[in-house]
């Protein structure tokens, strides 16, 4: 039975559906006055749960991502926020009690503890999970997230080898903490955490099924102690090399100053390059990609003005995101006579559009939110009188041969208009001469009539 729970009261989803809003008539009456506040939640065929906005204007959060004109599927746990007030959606199938993980599969999984000192440490901010299965974002509070099998958690995973409480993230004095609450182990990079672990960026966590990638600001790492007293310079060159939270830059210019992919950590620190290529002049872009990530980069905007732009971390791709989460090649955005595609290359940690991964390719339909990896943009097509960029035309050779010849076979335009001065100035003398002779006549014609 899937259901809608707010303030410790569970609302059952009829097969007709639950209405919620601000109005008289909701199934699901919220407080306020805002008559605008309306939504749906319906069932399909298969029991799955999917929820629209019942207005144009409504204004509804989904996991704090607001929903657009597409409905978005609902998975146990899954947040909703309307008119201030939030909703939590579960499905009593999916809970039950915890079932253990087997003795042997632990110990096959359980190894040596990690460093406390993650690879990649990060501040106290900024942090956020981005589920590897649908693609999903939960931002880390000020006060922690918890994830486990009960609906009050902040990250809920519908499975029996999950615990009602099982893990929690807090920031902390160094980075983020995680808290292992649970009886079958969290793991993280692989590795189970014994009790409390400090997480670094790009960690992969693995909590029952599921798994997540763990984003926080990165921090500086620490200088590392020289080796020997006769090279302290050599042991303090890589603090010097500048730090990289989400660095975007033209595959165009690095390629042209050199073959390899960054430059060495020896090397003078690059003049920082520009988000995105140079755009043609006086050409209108045919789509628009827009960082929606939080951080200093948020809001950074790439223009698209070929009909197939490749994406991914590698400088070959027109678009380059410089994050581990990113695949070399990550994937394809084209345009074609139906539309706007975005095609996966195969990448590592998935391409989502409207929260679902894609398999293969998936047509884009509006301006949806788009996932490469961990980098959250939103794809906005431009609207153009033509079909600009839509494809390739060929001219046939016989076809430019013959545009020359008539070229050179056809008079210029001021031949054709010499020749109509002369053609006129033909027809005035010929109408002088014709009222001159008729005149003479006339006398003759007067002087015989007396």
């Amino acid at each position: 039975m899937a259901y809608l729970q707010i303030h410790g009261k569970q609302h059952p989803v009829p097969a007709e559906g639950l209405t919620v809003g601000c109005y008289d008539g909701a199934a699901l009456r919220l407080s306020g006055d805002d008559a605008s506040a309306r939504a749906v939640v319906t069932l399909a065929a298969d029991g799955s749960a999917i929820i629209r906005r019942d207005a144009p204007n409504a204004v509804v959060l989904v996991n704090g991502v607001q929903l657009g004109d597409e409905p978005s599927p609902l998975l146990h746990g899954d947040k909703v926020e309307m008119a201030g007030e939030e909703l939590r959606f579960g499905d009593v199938n999916q809970g039950g009690s915890t079932q253990f993980v087997s003795g042997a599969q632990v110990a096959e999984m359980a190894r040596a503890k990690a460093a406390a000192t993650p690879a990649k440490p990060t501040l106290a901010r900024g942090g956020r999970l981005v589920s590897l299965t649908d693609g999903r974002e939960y931002v880390v509070p000020d006060d922690g997230v918890s994830v486990g099998r009960e609906v009050g958690n902040d990250v809920v995973i519908s499975s029996s080898e999950v615990s009602r409480k099982h893990a929690e993230i807090v920031p902390m004095p160094g980075g983020y903490h995680l808290n292992d609450l649970s009886t079958n182990g969290v793991f993280v990079n692989g590795t189970r955490v014994e009790q409390k672990q400090v997480l670094g960026r790009g960690d992969v966590i693995k909590i029952g099924p599921e798994e997540f990638r763990f984003y926080a600001d990165q921090a500086k790492a620490a200088p590392a102690a020289p080796m020997a007293p006769a090279a302290p310079a050599a042991a303090a060159a890589p603090p010097k090399q500048p730090e990289v939270k989400l660095h975007l830059e033209s595959a165009i210019a690095s390629a042209a100053v050199s073959p390899a992919p960054a430059p060495a950590p020896t090397q003078a620190p690059p003049t920082p390059a520009p988000a995105a290529k140079p755009a043609p002049a006086g050409r209108t872009p045919l789509a628009t990609l827009e960082i929606v990530n939080e951080g200093p980069l948020k809001g950074t905007k790439f223009e698209i003005h070929s009909a197939l732009t490749n994406v991914g971390r590698g400088a070959h791709n027109d678009v380059v995101l410089a994050d581990e989460s990113v695949s070399d090649s990550h994937a394809k955005i084209q345009k074609r006579d139906n539309g706007w595609y975005i095609v996966d290359q195969e990448s590592t940690d998935g391409t989502y559009v409207g929260g679902r991964r894609v398999q293969g390719e998936q047509r884009v339909e509006g301006a949806p939110d788009v996932r490469f990896g961990g980098i959250k943009m939103t794809f906005r097509p431009v609207a153009t009188a033509g079909d600009e960029g839509g494809g390739t035309r060929a001219i046939a050779a016989v076809a430019v041969d013959q545009a020359r010849k008539s070229t050179v076979d056809k008079p210029s335009a001021p031949v054709v208009a010499e020749t109509k001065k002369k053609g006129c100035g033909a027809m005035i003398a010929f109408i002088m001469a014709a009222a001159a002779a008729g005149a003479s006549l006339l006398a003759v014609l007067l002087s015989t009539g007396h």
